[in-house]
């Protein structure tokens, strides 16, 4: 497979009476641009726009999903796969990306049973353009077009999650269009075709929530909750075959602008005929639910490896505790048949690093574990501004709800309600090291 990616910068975004792209500039008309999602309106009776700038004194909440703005223009298939129109295989030709900005949805989705039980459901998740924690997530460094949603009631869980998704995924493609016959501002091309005997062959093994509704991940349009360990182009990701429908911990979640833009997988190619052959992305489910399942999995996983000749693994999932399980047996079950592994992982350890345990699961043959960071801290948010997405953060349904205004300085002693705070896909800027 060949892939080649045409960036188009986006210096500002501005309302206008045209949509349109020229010179850098994104201009958006709102009633033009939501006639895209007026097909959509079935659980969800209202949709409005929001542009929201880097340092800007601005809090995003209930924090959905984050989409990259993409449009195939060669080709079998078309961008993020499966969703209006067939699964065809993607990750050939060429394709478009508006890079700069990304589309977000916010949506205070109903806190009841319908969707899952115990502690899945949607949690708050919240995200400040400046301020203490702006860095966790690249998205305080992105022109950000938030789209709201006003929600029907009574409706479904799946229903507000079908209509919610496919809104957002057809404003992103309608904005990624107007590239089209236009001069990119940069090229890249991705193929893995060729490989140096001499040098070491690597896989990434990438599993991603799935756990029903709401806490969801799917690849071509389907979720993969049936899904064996699968092997994957990494080009098929690069073109979006994989859609995050996960909303219920912020700090862990995954969205789709990073599947498609997944930093692991980047890196791997830059490494790629220098220090590495890149081989392939194994794509799994986490949070399979019996240690059976998951040891079934590691296997799975490792069979495709092996498959592929490989001499090293990286082991990198999405979620918390359950999800860590997954991981550590795959890293199991790879060393022992002479594959290298490592890992990326969020830790606990309480306010200065040392309490408790530090990881959700180990096993001894995780030894080049490499951290993302602490979820045990302790941060002060600022008052702010604006409020984008509601007046009013929804936090601790478990205690019967706490909700306090969404401009106010609010205290967590940990950072599970703060976006991407914990995430494991290689984008955060946090980290740790041992002395």
């Amino acid at each position: 497979m060949k892939l080649t990616r045409q960036y188009f910068d986006v210096k500002d975004v501005v309302w206008g009476k045209e949509l349109g792209y020229k010179d850098g500039v994104l201009t958006i008309n709102k009633e033009q641009l939501l006639e895209q999602a007026k097909s959509y309106l079935k659980a969800v009776t209202n949709v409005d726009l929001e542009i929201i700038k880097p340092g800007e004194d601005v809090r995003i909440i209930h924090l959905l999903d984050t989409i990259q703005p993409m449009y195939k223009v060669e080709g079998q298939g078309q961008q993020y796969s499966g969703f209006f129109g067939q699964p065809d295989t993607v990750g050939e030709g060429i394709t478009n990306l508006l890079r700069g900005i990304s589309v977000m949805e916010s949506a205070p989705l109903p806190w009841d049973d319908s969707a899952s039980s115990g502690l899945l459901y949607p949690r708050d998740a919240i995200m400040d353009m400046s301020g203490p924690i702006a860095g966790f997530t690249p998205f305080s460094e992105t022109i950000n077009l938030v789209v709201l949603y006003e929600l029907a009631e009574g409706k479904s869980s799946a229903e507000y999650d079908r209509d919610i998704r496919q809104i957002g995924l057809a404003i992103a493609r309608e904005l990624a269009q107007l590239t089209v016959g236009q001069e990119p501002d940069e090229t890249e091309v991705f193929a893995i075709n060729e490989v140096d005997p001499d040098l070491p062959n690597i896989v990434l093994v990438w599993k991603c929530q799935n756990q029903g509704v709401y806490s969801n991940t799917l690849l071509y349009g389907l979720p993969i909750d049936n899904l064996v360990p699968t092997l994957l182009h990494p080009n098929e990701m690069l073109d979006g075959c994989v859609v995050s429908g996960n909303y219920v911990w912020p700090a862990f979640k995954v969205p789709t602008y990073l599947h498609a833009n997944h930093p692991i997988v980047l890196d791997l190619y830059r490494q790629h005929g220098k220090t590495l052959n890149f081989r392939g992305v194994i794509l799994g489910r986490s949070h399979n639910p019996t240690n059976w399942h998951k040891e079934r999995s590691a296997n799975f996983c490792v069979k495709i490896a092996r498959y592929l000749d490989a001499d090293g693994l990286i082991m990198a999932w999405e979620g918390g505790g359950n999800a860590a399980v997954d991981g550590m047996l795959t890293i199991q079950a790879a060393e022992r048949v002479g594959i290298k592994t490592s890992t990326i992982t969020f830790e606990f350890g309480g306010k200065d690093g040392t309490e408790g345990i530090l990881l959700v699961d180990d096993v001894p043959e995780a030894d080049a574990v490499i951290s993302g960071g602490s979820i045990e801290k302790t941060y002060v948010l600022p008052e702010v501004f604006k409020a984008v997405g509601g007046d009013f953060l929804r936090l601790n349904k478990e205690a019967g709800g706490y909700f306090p205004p969404a401009t106010e300085s609010i205290t967590f002693d940990t950072t599970t309600h703060l976006y991407l705070s914990g995430n494991q896909s290689g984008h955060s800027k946090l980290f740790a090291e041992s002395y």
